[in-house]
């Protein structure tokens, strides 16, 4: 299992330098990490758990990308194709991928979480560069090094899965 997380390692730092150096993703890392993350929680929580909490994250994705299309088609007065100038296709793709290994809070937490920091990051480099005007947020590699980190901090918090939600009940019971 430890050589699965290392493969799962150097695939997000993979995604993580593609999108900060070109800007895009080859579309086969999404596949590959998919299939990757999917046999990790397999191993660890069964088939039938991998595939309840994908569909719920899966659901909240879908509900996510809903909210962000009715706000940009009532915001330009007409429907908008919300992957051509305000998502990408591999910030989509990795966000579907993540649902296959995390638990639906750990999906949400990660994924207000990721979009908090990612934001910092975008206005402290708008800042330093002193230019907004079409500046690229690479969204899906920030998030990719995020969950690297959450990987390789894991182990020193024994406590916290990411694979079921039991860590979260207890801390707001």
């Amino acid at each position: 299992m430890i050589y699965l997380k290392v493969v799962i390692l150097m695939c997000l730092v993979f995604i993580f330098y593609q999108d900060l150096r070109y800007k895009a993703v080859y579309w086969i890392c999404f596949p590959i990490l998919a299939l990757l993350l999917f046999s990790l929680k397999f191993w660890e929580t069964g088939f039938l758990n991998t595939v309840i909490d994908a569909g719920y994250g899966l659901l909240f994705l879908l509900i996510q990308l809903l909210v962000l299309w009715g706000y940009f088609s009532i915001k330009h007065r007409r429907a908008v194709d919300i992957t051509n100038d305000h998502l990408g296709w591999g910030d989509i793709l990795f966000l579907v991928v993540l649902t296959l290994y995390l638990s639906p809070g750990n999906y949400i937490l990660f994924y207000i979480s990721s979009l908090f920091l990612v934001l910092i990051y975008a206005l402290c480099t708008a800042y330093l560069q002193k230019k907004n005007a079409g500046k690229h947020i690479p969204l899906a590699g920030l998030q990719a090094f995020l969950f690297a980190m959450i990987i390789i901090a894991h182990p020193l918090i024994p406590a916290i899965t990411l694979y079921n939600d039991n860590w979260i009940y207890t801390l707001v019971v």
